[in-house]
């Protein structure tokens, strides 16, 4: 693990020296009239990079060929990565001015991004009408938007979600109460553990989502709109210990464990990669839309179910997320296409069909109506978790977070996280740790 955290914060770091990069060649290229790079492809042809597993590599090529069914003479070429490798590969065609002309984007990159100039302004395509976004709620646009103007749509909308063995807690009488707390949690976490030997995964080597999550039941923000917002280390304190106590009573599972797996991986999971009980977990903390994906991966015949992270306050804690979102890059040579393209996804049913709840439940609403009948019963589960659990008890998602905030979730929250597991500091000393550290990251 500690090699994987180095090579995590190496990564971060070449990012971050490659925007740098990129912002001054932006600049000098401003000022002395600098083309784009020299011609990389036909006109018609679109470049699309995004992330994720071969499930939705394999669903991603179906709706690109129907797209070029209904646009003869387009062709279009597929990259896919890992999500940790895509950001580094992204960073390195944006220093090379070779981004591909779509790219997937996430919350906590988003910021960089437009700061950068590195992905251009939707409202031409959409003041147009060639990207309809008339069935996307205003919330869920607003959340690809800065300065009022929309630079990416959203992919679909999911929710966090702990995704558990269901099966396995009826057969110990166990029931999740949706309003369940961090005691909660832990004391389930116990309880498997004593009864069958099965540990636990809180979250591990995971960044900043689930700590933010739990801060707003206290109606406080992790980030501020520029810097750590959090300066007092007893707020941070709970989440940490929790992990404490899961180490010193045996529950959770060592971090040797994950030192054997890549957790951005959804196979090696530990809710579904192992069998046994010192390797496996109950439960996974992810998003809604992995349901699908994680059951298709339950070797045991074991049925998983959804349940809203845990939280003193879960109605203020939770809210609906928009999943990957698509925007159209500073290197595109026919942004119009691109256009085109992102209105076909939201807009077009047999792509909704494909994709189902893959990137989460459809943004446009009448799409989710429409394709009801072809989706699998795991998706449908996904959909009415986020419509009868999560929307009638959720409050407004967090602006997204400043740039800096990304090597926060890449770096400083993973390596606290292993020293605390391997007993190398408590949690009093990780909650020190992580506000200081935090805080000199967003000032640097």
């Amino acid at each position: 693990m500690e090699q994987q955290e180095r090579a995590e914060e190496t990564a971060m770091k070449l990012i971050q020296r490659m925007l740098t990069v990129v912002a001054a060649c932006a600049l000098i290229c401003g000022t002395a009239g600098c083309g784009a790079s020299s011609s990389r492809q036909a006109p018609n042809q679109l470049t699309i990079a995004w992330w994720g597993s071969q499930g939705r590599n394999e669903k991603q090529r179906q709706v690109n060929e129907l797209f070029i069914e209904q646009h003869p003479g387009t062709r279009i070429d597929g990259q896919f990565s890992q999500y940790g490798d895509y950001w580094q590969k992204l960073a390195t065609a944006a220093a090379g001015r070779q981004m591909p002309d779509i790219v997937a984007m996430d919350l906590p990159y988003m910021n960089q991004y437009i700061g950068n100039g590195l992905i251009v302004d939707l409202m031409p395509y959409i003041d147009d009408g060639t990207l309809d976004v008339g069935q996307v709620s205003e919330a869920v646009l607003a959340t690809g938007m800065a300065d009022g103007v929309v630079y990416a749509i959203s992919s679909g909308v999911n929710a966090p979600a702990v995704i558990y063995d269901k099966t396995l807690l009826d057969s110990l009488g166990i029931t999740i109460d949706p309003d369940w707390t961090l005691d909660d949690f832990v004391r389930i976490s116990k309880q498997v553990y004593a009864r069958t030997g099965t540990k636990t995964n809180a979250g591990y080597y995971r960044d900043t989502n689930v700590l933010e999550y739990l801060l707003r039941a206290q109606h406080e923000r992790l980030y501020s709109d520029d810097g750590i917002n959090v300066t007092d280390p007893a707020a941070v304190e709970p989440y940490f210990a929790m992990f404490q106590n899961g180490i010193e009573e045996g529950w959770h599972l060592e971090p040797t464990v994950f030192a054997e797996i890549n957790l951005s991986v959804m196979n090696q999971d530990p809710l579904v990669a192992y069998a046994d009980n010192a390797h496996r977990s109950w439960c996974a903390f992810g998003w809604s839309n992995s349901l699908s994906g994680m059951q298709s991966l339950v070797t045991n015949g074991d049925d998983l179910a959804l349940a809203p992270w845990p939280s003193d306050d879960v109605t203020a804690s939770n809210y609906i997320h928009p999943a990957q979102y698509f925007a159209i890059t500073r290197d595109c040579e026919n942004p119009e296409l691109a256009a085109q393209w992102i209105d076909f996804y939201i807009n077009n049913r047999q792509a909704n069909e494909i994709m189902g709840v893959d990137r989460g439940m459809p943004v446009n609403g009448i799409m989710v109506d429409a394709v009801w009948d072809q989706l699998s019963a795991d998706d449908r589960e996904s959909i009415a978790y986020v419509r009868e659990m999560v929307e009638p008890a959720s409050s407004t998602i967090n602006p997204p977070s400043p740039a800096k905030a990304v090597k926060v979730n890449a770096a400083i929250m993973p390596g606290i996280q292993e020293q605390l597991l391997y007993r190398r500091i408590d949690a009093r000393q990780a909650s020190r740790m992580f506000v200081d550290q935090a805080s000199d990251a967003m000032r640097q």
